[in-house]
């Protein structure tokens, strides 16, 4: 890793050597799991399989471009990833079949409901 790179093992997006200070203000700002983006989080807990982006977007029941945003948010914070595997969209096209990471399943575990 060269200096300046983030460090996604650490619980906060910091760079390696970070300074406490540094730790701490990542950790206050640090995107929170909530709202629409714990509801995509579930949708895909219930389906550790995977699912395509147009399936959470049915399984959640929510507007396309407020959903598919989300998925990408939960894979920046290591709690989704890309499966490997492809699905045909309902136009025909191929999508990421997303999964949840172990981390986002130890995630939902200290969530209530």
């Amino acid at each position: 890793m060269v200096q300046g790179e983030i460090d996604f093992d650490r619980p906060a997006l910091v760079h390696r050597d970070a300074k406490d200070t540094e730790i701490k203000a990542a950790e206050a700002i640090n995107p929170r799991v909530t709202g629409l983006r714990l509801d995509t989080l579930k949708c895909l807990g219930d389906r550790p399989t995977g699912m395509s982006s147009s399936q959470v977007v049915d399984g959640v029941g929510r507007y396309e471009y407020s959903v598919k945003p989300r998925i990408t948010e939960l894979q920046n914070m290591g709690l989704v990833e890309d499966s490997g595997l492809r699905a045909k969209n309902p136009r025909g096209r191929q999508e990421v079949v997303w999964r949840i990471t172990e981390a986002g399943l130890k995630f939902l575990e200290g969530v209530d409901g």
